[in-house]
């Protein structure tokens, strides 16, 4: 039984260092927020019902049953091996993701490494003083390891949190320094990133542009741009901001001041966090509202929700969507239309109604047209040519 029970406890580390690099990159994913974790536990519950249903089921089965076992100690090796054959189709899975490159891992940084550390240190002092049965406690262990990351990363948060906080506070000393700098700054449920991208490409034309990288869109993240990228040649920063609760959008707007705003799609995405669509609009709008009376906003006119708050908005607003339609719509100068939209095997391209006049561009490949728009928008209102834009977007990726 001893080669059985280190065969078991060597399939049980690999799952546990699986399980390990799973939860920590949700919490990586999620700014190790904790409202950001359940938000994502509820969707990925949904999606992976095997994982968080059926397995866990097993094991809390296998738990209980133990005491039964105690009384019953004919049944004990019959037990031991269920809990054998548990982590041997385990670890069928596993090596299933990673046969089809599905394992999630955690981007390798130093906290990162602290915590998978400190963790793995825990789990093995527990593996040493095996307290009850040795199959069992592999177990329980097991059962306890979301239990004790989670615990890990919301203990190490705290003096993060300080750090973070001085991060914050010397980013909006900088960034002051620059009173030219203009700040465009990119919201929304969906489309956010792409957006963004699009910009600063096009923008690029002309000026020295700075974005945020990845899913850098929090305070910290945005901070840490502002310190690492942003100096006196910088001509436009592109900032992606994001909320996972009301009144972050209106922090985020008071770090960076933008003058240009986006707001892409506003949709349910968040309704987990949010529990309101009301709620939704009204954290995006704050982006609205940060706005300087010369600043101006565009809208996506093909998101319902976005559209009315771009009716409800005062300030310089500018109304961007796609239509079916293969004719020049008439209507308001302050929207931004893309329309007869020809796609053929080797490139799409598209019209634009533009301050009364028709500009055509196209690409190589198809793009989301509704991130492109504002993108184009701006750029021209910043004086970039149309030749220019076209260079630029032939090329997007």
């Amino acid at each position: 039984m001893e080669i059985v029970f280190i065969v078991t406890s060597s399939l049980f580390f690999l799952w546990i260092i699986r399980q390990l690099f799973f939860w920590l990159w949700v919490w990586q994913q999620n700014d190790y927020r904790y409202d950001r974790f359940v938000a994502s536990f509820r969707r990925n519950f949904r999606k992976h019902q095997l994982l968080f249903v059926f397995f866990p089921f097993g094991k809390w089965l296998l738990f209980f049953l133990y005491g039964y076992v105690v009384f019953h100690t004919e049944f004990l090796v019959a037990y031991q091996y269920a809990i054998v054959a548990l982590y041997g189709t385990l670890s069928f899975f596993l090596l299933r993701e990673i046969y089809f490159n599905q394992l999630k891992k955690p981007q390798i940084t130093l906290r990162i490494t602290i915590l998978i550390a400190v963790i793995l240190l825990v789990i093995l002092l527990l593996f040493a003083i095996p307290l009850l049965d040795r199959f069992f406690w592999l177990l329980a262990i097991d059962l306890l390891t979301p239990m004790i990351i989670t615990t890990i990363v919301l203990l190490t948060s705290f003096p993060i949190e300080i750090y973070h906080d001085s991060q914050i506070e010397k980013a909006g000393q900088k960034i002051r320094q620059f009173p030219n700098l203009l700040v465009i700054a990119v919201t929304g449920s969906v489309g956010k990133s792409r957006t963004k991208d699009y910009l600063a490409t096009l923008l690029k034309a002309k000026f020295n542009v700075v974005k945020t990288d990845g899913k850098d869109n929090t305070l910290i993240g945005v901070s840490q741009t502002i310190l690492r990228n942003i100096t006196n040649k910088t001509d436009i920063f592109v900032a992606e901001i994001s909320a996972y609760k009301p009144g972050e959008i209106a922090m985020l707007s008071e770090l960076i001041k933008p003058k240009i705003g986006v707001l892409t799609t506003i949709n349910s995405y968040y309704l987990s966090l949010f529990r309101s669509m009301d709620a939704i609009k009204k954290t995006n709008y704050e982006l609205v509202e940060s706005l300087p009376k010369d600043g101006f906003c565009l809208y996506n006119g093909n998101s319902t929700n976005t559209k009315a708050l771009y009716k409800k908005s005062r300030k310089g607003k500018v109304l961007f969507h796609v239509t079916t339609t293969g004719a020049l719509p008439i209507g308001n100068l302050k929207e931004f239309t893309a329309y007869d939209v020809v796609h053929t095997a080797k490139r799409t391209s598209f019209q634009v109604a533009f301050q009364g006049r028709s500009i055509r561009f196209s690409l190589h490949q198809f793009h989301h047209f509704e991130a492109l728009l504002p993108a184009i928008y701006i750029a021209l209102q910043l004086g970039i040519s149309e030749q220019e834009i076209q260079r630029k977007i032939v090329h997007l990726k």
